[in-house]
């Protein structure tokens, strides 16, 4: 069975979308890259806090309460959509 591919999303829409999120107080699905180069998956988290000039955002797990800060340009999924820049 062939898997259809959601359409990409440019990064500043992907921005404008978590700032609408932290918003409305909503869940993110987003794959990201460390400065590491792993891998990491954010299932179901909050946006926490934006900060534009640093080009980041802060998500929150609803259930350990841990934060995480993560550079926009190293996310490559949201929501199961592709990201590009």
């Amino acid at each position: 069975m062939k898997q259809q591919v959601k359409s990409a999303i440019h990064l500043k829409d992907v921005q404008l979308f978590l700032d609408e999120c932290q918003r409305k107080r909503e869940r993110v699905w987003i794959t990201a890259l460390t400065s590491k180069g792993e891998i990491h998956q954010y299932d179901g988290w909050l946006v926490q806090s934006s900060h534009w000039r640093a080009g980041t955002h802060d998500f929150l797990n609803p259930v350990s309460r841990q934060i995480r800060k993560v550079r926009d340009v190293l996310i490559f999924s949201i929501n199961g959509h592709p990201v590009y820049i």
